[in-house]
């Protein structure tokens, strides 16, 4: 009786072990698909033992894990390349333009003063569009690599934003435009980095101008919660289309491939713009309809001491 008890316990530990044995084996033959790069396999079985589902369900993790890390390595392999063809074509074109002039002014024995001196301000205007496009892929590539160190303080945001809207005076005139201007006519202190806010606010105002002017309408506002200042530009222009909108932070993206060329961005801007306004705990929203409103909001957090 005693041995047929024995031989009936050794018989279930080895089918236990056989059954164990499987599994394991199932197991290591699909890790093994995965590691040949088969990323859409997973770990499918019943068990009813805690440890083994335990370690299927953390090996099906590491393996979900190991699939979003490759699909993001992949894409940002595309970007990568696709954003050194665009500076490679953006940097390449006004310095084409700037060596054909100089080519002119060198070879050319006939020039007039009227044209020498033409010549001149179109090589000295690409130039400066030249080093203004180094300047923000410099600083873009700061802010990637957080080597800009951001001088968090309490800054009085309404008189900063009036400061900024003064700089753009001779612009709305030249555009025959007056500004809306709605902020409260109070001091608001936020908690942010005064020079940042200043490059916010100036690029925001400067895309209203350039892309915006045709509706005649520019608007500054600023409002408050309990936590943050929200701070507005938005303008009646020709807007920025639906299936663009998802997309017009993304560097070098910009909305005028073509159609002319005086109005067509580096794409740097609105992504330095966002990164600025993140790194100071904020947030960048966009809304556009054409001829109606396009509005550019940020946040930055309200300084609770200074209330």
């Amino acid at each position: 009786m005693i041995n047929i008890i024995f031989l009936s316990i050794i018989t279930i530990l080895i089918i236990i072990i056989i059954i164990q044995n499987k599994k394991i084996n199932y197991i290591s033959n699909t890790l093994r698909q995965v590691n040949g790069g088969n990323l859409n396999q997973r770990i499918r079985m019943q068990n009813h033992n805690k440890s083994i589902k335990g370690l299927v369900e953390n090996l099906n993790n590491l393996i979900n894990e190991f699939q979003k890390t490759l699909t993001q390595n992949r894409s940002y392999e595309e970007e990568r390349k696709k954003m050194i063809s665009n500076i490679s074509h953006d940097l390449r074109t006004p310095l084409t333009s700037l060596l054909g002039y100089v080519e002119v002014i060198k070879n050319t024995k006939t020039l007039s003063d009227e044209e020498y001196n033409e010549y001149l301000n179109i090589i000295e205007k690409k130039g400066t569009s030249l080093k203004d496009l180094m300047d923000k892929f410099f600083q873009l590539s700061k802010l990637d690599s957080n080597d800009v160190k951001l001088e968090i303080k309490s800054i009085n945001i309404y008189e900063l934003i009036r400061q900024n809207i003064v700089l753009f005076f001779n612009d709305f005139i030249q555009l025959d435009i007056e500004p809306i201007i709605n902020i409260p006519d109070k001091d608001i202190y936020v908690l942010a980095d005064e020079s940042a806010v200043n490059r916010i606010l100036n690029n925001l105002i400067s895309n209203s101008l350039k892309y915006g002017s045709e509706g005649k309408h520019i608007e500054i506002a600023a409002k408050e919660n309990k936590n943050h200042v929200a701070i507005e530009v938005s303008d009646k222009g020709k807007g920025i289309p639906k299936n663009e909108l998802p997309y017009i932070f993304e560097r070098l993206y910009t909305l005028e491939k073509s159609r002319n060329s005086k109005l067509q961005g580096s794409g740097l801007g609105l992504t330095i713009v966002k990164k600025l306004v993140e790194k100071q705990k904020g947030e960048l929203k966009v809304t556009s309809v054409p001829y109606e409103k396009t509005s550019f909001s940020f946040t930055l957090p309200k300084d609770l001491r200074n209330l």
